[in-house]
């Protein structure tokens, strides 16, 4: 059985109060997207469809530990790891997005937490409740504040804990095409913020705005390290082009990993 999804209420900062309103616009569409590739009804028997090996190598042992997925979005890295043996929490900004994942995870008879939160602020999670906490994909992306983001997932780690951040690369994130040829839409080192419009996206004429935050893998590094975690790898894997891009950005290092254990 699932628990039911907490609403997180609108008290945050204005970027993500605006991507909030974004995701649970674009939520029904996005998730019917999932829905057809239907991963998600095979994720909790085969984590290996869901997380790479280099990420595997580090969640070998989370049966019967506590874990925290922070920007669940699809939920399909909770599905896997609770299908591998974690008691985990998914907290997400959308709350659609929680109910949908909720509905699942009863289909998939596993029991998950849900939680509606901001990931810089998670004060329902108490300090040291959590053996692993995981985010990444493209979580980053949407906080404004990536050192506070990074703070409260550690804060909520017991010592000795794993905090794994497994972000789509920023060295992929600046380009853009013209002409059929990459060219540099922003300098790497423009943080942002960067606004675009999803009314279109969830069908609506009046404008939507949200706003995108690129961060560098210094950046990254340097918050994970200043939120208390001991560096212990930093991996970069993957260089084929995703089915979503629009540029081929083939070759260039499609996933970065980073691994941190909060220090005791």
């Amino acid at each position: 059985m699932s628990g039911s999804g907490e609403d997180g209420g609108d008290n945050m900062n204005p970027y993500h109060s605006a991507n909030r309103k974004g995701w649970e616009a674009v939520s029904d569409s996005w998730q019917a997207n999932i829905e057809e590739k239907g991963l998600w009804r095979r994720s909790a028997k085969d984590p290996s469809l869901i997380l790479a090996a280099e990420e595997l190598r580090w969640l070998r042992d989370v049966a019967g530990r506590d874990a925290a997925v922070l920007g669940s979005g699809d939920n399909l890295i909770v599905f896997a790891l609770a299908g591998m043996g974690a008691r985990v929490t998914s907290v997400d900004i959308s709350q659609t997005q929680l109910e949908t994942a909720a509905r699942r995870a009863t289909d998939l008879e596993i029991d998950v937490r849900f939680l509606c939160a901001d990931v810089t602020d998670l004060q329902e999670l108490a300090a040291d409740s959590f053996d692993v906490v995981y985010t990444g994909g493209h979580v980053a992306v949407w906080v404004s504040d990536l050192k506070r983001y990074y703070a409260e997932a550690v804060r909520i780690l017991r010592p000795g804990g794993l905090f794994l951040v497994s972000e789509y690369h920023p060295f992929r994130r600046p380009w853009s095409a013209d002409g059929g040829r990459l060219k540099m839409e922003t300098v790497y080192f423009d943080r942002g913020p960067f606004r675009f419009d999803r009314g279109p996206e969830a069908g609506l004429k009046d404008p939507l705005p949200s706003y995108e935050f690129n961060w560098t893998v210094g950046d990254m590094v340097s918050a994970l390290v200043a939120a208390g975690c001991e560096l212990l790898a930093l991996e970069e894997f993957g260089e084929g082009r995703e089915s979503w891009e629009s540029v081929d950005l083939s070759g260039l290092p499609a996933t970065l990993l980073l691994v941190g254990r909060k220090r005791r």
